[in-house]
């Protein structure tokens, strides 16, 4: 076994960085505290800083690893020493992160998830440590794998014949990709203006910084939208405009960040996905962790012709605690309608993709998924409208919305049984079209329920359970006839 090594200095600033990270909020507060004084509010921002320093420094120089042949080892602590062992055999996926600044340095970031990890953070985080280690690690984890393998093909010849040759090759070359596909700038670009996340994004930010800055900041804002409103519609349209502008900016920035040059390549099992422009990333997926495939399309990528497909993965992959990322894993960010399932079955030739026909099995039920919404949210909207004219007017939005999400998902949900072993659930959730591929093997539980009122029309629910990071994803199919349930129950139990 090597000695133990300590991480690259760069590792201080990655800690430094997290740990402002953590308390941005408050740094954000102390800076808009006036009541204190502006001398008392940089002087304990300034302390801040420095405990935050102190903590980075104190963590740099307390934690170390370890590699050897059979096994990779943290070392972690000050007064409470953790040692954490980490065999390859039970290695699942293996991450690699390089910001811009570790380039030069040839340092990058390595993250290591096992089975028995958790779902909001790798198992061990390698944070800065020379290139060459990735290599040394993949290199004694396919060793350990190629041993493992041929230990069970000599243990199964054994049993069906007496004499068996214990001289099997161990293959040690790297297989180079089989499939690649990258994603161009122009998807990028095209993903980024239509990511309407952006503005649930802003109107947070704008619920918090409410909180947070000075009222007389909030009365100006105040004054400069009643003038708006003097001024007539068109200045509060170029208004509206230009904010929708502004997010767009950001949208693109923060998208080409997280996707430029992103590209999927398959060799053997192992599917890699590759983006990131300040901080690189690579993420190693074994396809025995695929659990399904699920294909996203917003209205205004419908309108577009775009879509985004994403994987469900079993285990911790698609989030690490550190990084704050989405948890939605994209396998295509963004990709052209009439492209879509050429490059799944491209990349993914064992799934022999093919566009579903999927069966609509609630047209014609509008009534029920409107029944509810109408019998709360209609009174609430005039009682609103009693008690302020604004209040009814946001709850009529309300409303309609509901309404319109009810039908979409009335009109849209179906599903298709693809082949013996696959099936594809269609919905609509709010404002996104879903398609979910899943194997039949990888479907944990099936459940369907009615009601005394639903039964005897021979209409009731069903409800599909699949493995997701350590959870369980729920796919519901809602007011559909029985001679539809009846047929998913026989495709789940069939053997």
């Amino acid at each position: 076994m090597s000695e133990k090594r300590r991480f690259h200095p760069l590792a201080l600033v990655i800690y430094l960085f997290n740990n402002i990270k953590a308390f941005f909020f408050i740094f954000i507060a102390l800076f808009f505290q006036t009541k204190i004084g502006e001398g008392v509010s940089w002087l304990l921002i300034g302390g801040l800083a420095l405990v935050l320093t102190i903590f980075a420094m104190v963590r740099y120089f307390s934690e170390y690893y370890q590699i050897s042949p059979e096994k990779v080892v943290i070392y972690k602590g000050v007064f409470r020493k953790s040692e954490t062992d980490i065999f390859y055999e039970r290695m699942q996926t293996i991450k690699e992160r390089q910001w811009f600044f570790f380039q030069p340095f040839h340092v990058t970031q390595v993250l290591i998830e096992t089975a028995g990890g958790g779902a909001n953070k790798a198992e061990a985080s390698l944070v800065a440590v020379p290139e060459a280690l990735l290599s040394q690690i993949e290199g004694y984890r396919n060793s350990v794998s190629k041993q493992g393998e041929n230990e069970a093909l000599v243990a199964e010849l054994a049993e069906d014949n007496d004499r068996v040759d214990s001289q099997i090759p161990v293959a040690t070359t790297t297989k180079s990709p089989e499939y690649i596909y990258q994603v161009t700038n122009q998807q990028i670009f095209w993903f980024g203006i239509t990511d309407l996340s952006m503005l649930f994004a802003a109107f947070t930010i704008l619920v918090f910084i409410q909180e947070l800055v000075p009222e007389g900041w909030i009365d100006r804002a105040a004054d400069l939208s009643v003038n708006l409103l003097k001024a007539g519609w068109l200045m509060v349209l170029a208004f509206g405009a230009v904010i929708l502008l502004i997010l767009m900016v950001f949208s693109l920035v923060k998208n080409f960040l997280q996707y430029y040059n992103f590209q999927v390549s398959r060799t053997g099992d192992t599917l890699t996905i590759e983006s990131g422009l300040l901080e690189r990333r690579v993420q190693k997926i074994p396809l025995a962790k695929l659990q399904g495939i699920k294909i996203n399309q917003q209205l205004l990528r419908k309108v577009l012709g775009l879509s985004s497909v994403q994987l469900l993965l079993a285990g911790g992959q698609e989030t690490e605690g550190d990084s704050g990322e989405s948890k939605a894993l994209y396998f295509l960010p963004i990709i052209q309608e009439k492209e879509l399932y050429g490059v799944l079955d491209f990349l993914l030739p064992d799934w022999d993709f093919n566009q579903p026909t999927i069966q609509y099995v609630s047209r014609g039920k509008l009534f029920y998924f409107w029944r509810w919404p109408v019998l709360i949210m209609v009174p609430a909207t005039l009682a609103a409208f009693f008690v302020h004219p604004a209040a009814g007017g946001v709850m009529t939005l309300v409303t309609v919305m509901a309404l319109v999400a009810s039908f979409l998902d009335c009109h849209y949900q179906g599903y298709s049984l693809q082949s013996e072993k696959r099936l594809c659930i269609q919905n609509f959730a709010v404002i996104t079209k879903t398609l979910t591929f899943v194997e039949r093997p990888k479907i944990q539980a099936f459940a369907e329920k009615s009601s005394i009122w639903l039964y005897p029309k021979q209409i009731g629910h069903v409800a599909l359970t699949v493995k997701e990071g350590t959870g369980n994803l729920q796919l519901h199919l809602r007011f559909i006839d029985y001679a539809a349930v009846e047929e998913l129950k026989h495709f789940f139990r069939r053997k």
